[in-house]
């Protein structure tokens, strides 16, 4: 390669950086999400009920979202910021369609009087069929005499994956215990997430049913289950003090 082949080929890889950081600076961080639009100030939303979030990309930017349930009148889309001109706009989007995904089936449940069904200490652990992520069938049968510690967490819960190397461990201590994760998300991105995290229990995919027990109190929720199918704890969040908690059901549950 000659020089003058030299300089034309830094000249072009210079105009191409010269070009990717004008996209980064015309691209906009939105302040606001509506019904899929970006907006740069509170928009004028019509009646209808509204709910109100955040979320956040990658990088630690954050956006309010609010959605009505109403169609947004073209007067205002048209004050919209086009989704190519959106920093981040795809992770920004693809946060809302999982948000609407975990409302849909967290409520699933929820009656008109605001109550929704969730295993209870001391009431017989419902009846259920799910598979793991490799494909086998899983039932009350199947762990029968058994105590049973089932963890609901979804990929989008920041405190669910920060404690799952910490539950690994409880394998360790408690042998006979059957351990299991239940998720909505397929197995694919199971195996992917929980590899990453390291997360060795046996994990249950595509439990869309259980996740109507989260109802309005969030992820994760943690049950325990007793060797005559009784739940004997069940907490939703996590915490060192729950997960202190939760052990020392669990010692008592295996020690019966």
């Amino acid at each position: 390669m000659n020089k003058k082949t030299i300089i034309t080929v830094l000249l072009a890889l210079a105009a191409m950086a010269g070009q990717a950081q004008e996209v980064r600076i015309d691209t906009v961080i939105p302040k606001f999400l509506s019904n899929g639009y970006f907006f740069r100030e509170m928009p004028t939303l019509p009646d209808g009920e509204k709910t109100m979030s955040r979320l956040k990309d990658k990088e630690g930017n954050s956006v309010i979202v609010i959605n009505v349930d109403a169609t947004l009148p073209k007067s205002l889309i048209r004050k919209a910021i086009p989704r190519e001109q959106v920093h981040n706009a795809d992770q920004f989007l693809n946060g809302l369609n999982m948000m609407t995904t975990v409302t849909s089936l967290t409520q699933a449940g929820v009656k008109a009087d605001g109550t929704w069904y969730s295993p209870k200490a001391g009431e017989p652990f419902p009846q259920f069929s799910e598979k793991d992520i490799d494909g086998r069938i899983w039932t009350n049968d199947s762990i029968r005499g058994r105590v049973m510690v089932l963890n609901l967490w979804y990929s989008g819960c920041g405190p669910c994956r920060a404690e799952m190397p910490e539950l690994s461990t409880w394998k360790e201590l408690f042998p006979d215990v059957k351990f299991f994760s239940a998720t909505y998300h397929d197995a694919e991105l199971v195996k992917r997430i929980t590899d990453k995290h390291h997360f060795t229990w046996t994990h249950l995919v595509e439990a869309k049913d259980m996740m109507a027990w989260i109802g309005y109190e969030g992820f994760p929720l943690t049950i325990v289950v007793d060797k005559k199918g009784i739940v004997r704890h069940a907490v939703h969040g996590t915490n060192e003090t729950k997960r202190e908690e939760l052990l020392s059901k669990i010692k008592e549950a295996e020690a019966e």
